[in-house]
């Protein structure tokens, strides 16, 4: 025997249906603003490994100075550290002309304010700084860590580099390595 609800318990059950449609959606919305910053984040930090890419060709030690933070430490594939002032010193000494900085398989992932870019990267590049001048040819995975500062502004906070092997029974390295500085030196070797 089927009993017919009265007007009062419709409405009921309807508003107890609609409020639990506006919790779902209301527990929803973070989660898609969440997912929205990241996308944003992520599109940003590609427009600055652009500017990067576009600094590293151009030797603009201006570009670069924007892009680092006060604390960066950077790590060469040959092991070298390198602080913010020894980065730009390199560059602005134009030890290194590149002749091709391609990068490929990027992958930038976002954690809250901290977004981490892994790429590949093949360099041409010619170092002045070597006499004769070294041609380096290599490739290479890097990993950097850019910081979201309270001001809105990204930042470099971290890189580090590691070469390539050539295929295994290949011929080996793309080129060999060129010679590297003492520690605390500004380095001499590219870095994408």
């Amino acid at each position: 025997m089927l009993r017919r609800q009265s007007p009062i318990s419709r409405l009921r059950l309807s508003l107890g249906l609609l409020l639990c449609a506006l919790l779902a959606l209301a527990a929803a919305a973070p989660a898609q603003a969440q997912h929205d910053k990241k996308k944003t984040y992520k599109q940003v930090i590609a427009q600055l490994e652009e500017q990067w890419r576009q600094a590293q060709m151009n030797n603009d030690a201006a570009a670069i100075d924007k892009l680092l933070s006060d604390d960066y430490i950077g790590i060469s594939a040959q092991g070298m550290l390198s602080t913010k002032a020894q980065t730009l010193a390199r560059i602005q000494a134009r030890q290194v002309t590149i002749n091709k900085l391609d990068v490929q398989d990027q992958k930038i992932a976002v954690h809250g304010d901290t977004a981490v870019v892994t790429c590949q990267v093949e360099i041409d590049a010619s170092n002045t700084a070597s006499n004769p001048p070294v041609h380096v040819h290599s490739r290479l995975r890097y990993t950097r860590v850019y910081l979201h500062y309270p001001s809105g502004a990204w930042r470099i906070v971290n890189f580090e580099s590691t070469h390539i092997a050539d295929i295994p029974g290949g011929s080996g390295p793309l080129s060999a390595e060129p010679a590297t500085t003492p520690a605390g030196a500004p380095e001499s070797a590219p870095k994408p």
